[in-house]
């Protein structure tokens, strides 16, 4: 299992994933949204979804368990159960889509989370337990092809009225329970490969850095503030995502 990555690479997936911890802290989601696109320029693709999905549990599972008695159960058990449908298929997408195309894939989705985030956020409503389930399942895909599973699932809860304590408490839950699974799919498919192993022990400490980073700002800055910081970040990240995958 040997490592391909030189030290630069390294030294720039620990800055990636400082920088993504520090956002999804503040925001609550958007590690997967902000690590994959920016460490896919400079790493193999696929490695990169392995190497988010390792560290974003860290990251994912503090906060789940540090604001648990917010999260929604009932939304937690729904959301996951549709999403363990749909991880087998997204792994299968994983080892059969070509490299580019991926990139192009996850650029489109990051664009089409913000514009529907955006939107969910100025007062539309949605309801049903059918959308629940579909918003589960297109997570549950995503988790293990792309590893960038919020979107589906942070349009369903901002669309519902949450308090951002309970929003940041559901979503990590299911961030966190999804993830530990996605590890053990990527494990028994032959995804835990040497530069994936490597570049996620070299990550630890920027993410810690940026875990305690988002924390203090999460009570210093208004969230307001820092989310139009990340909107601005993601928008580059996923337009550079695609001219990189169509060149």
């Amino acid at each position: 299992m040997l490592c391909l990555l030189g030290p630069g690479d390294l030294a720039l997936v620990a800055a990636i994933v400082s920088v993504a911890a520090c956002a999804q802290m503040v925001s609550g989601f958007g590690f997967a949204l902000m690590a994959v696109p920016l460490m896919g320029l400079a790493i193999d693709l696929k490695t990169a979804v392995v190497i988010s999905t390792i560290c974003g549990t860290a990251s994912n599972t503090y906060q789940a368990i540090n604001d648990g008695h917010d999260r929604d159960r009932r939304l937690v058990r729904v959301l996951t159960t549709t999403s363990f449908l749909g991880m087998p298929l997204g792994f299968v997408l994983l080892d059969r889509i070509d490299v580019d195309f991926l990139r192009v894939v996850i650029g489109i989705v990051v664009l089409l989370a913000l514009v529907a985030v955006l939107r969910s956020s100025s007062g539309t409503v949605l309801g049903g337990r059918f959308l629940e389930v579909l918003a589960g399942f297109v997570s549950g895909v995503l988790a293990t092809s792309t590893s960038t599973n919020g979107p589906p699932l942070v349009l369903l809860l901002r669309s519902r009225g949450l308090s951002p304590e309970v929003f940041r408490a559901t979503i990590n839950t299911v961030f966190s329970i999804v993830a530990f699974v996605s590890i053990i799919i990527f494990a028994f498919g032959a995804r835990l490969t040497g530069e994936a192993l490597v570049g996620t022990v070299v990550a630890i400490p920027g993410l810690g850095i940026g875990m305690y980073a988002g924390w203090r700002l999460r009570g210093a800055m208004d969230p307001g503030v820092f989310w139009r910081i990340v909107v601005g970040l993601l928008t580059a990240t996923a337009i550079s995502s695609i001219v990189s995958g169509l060149v």
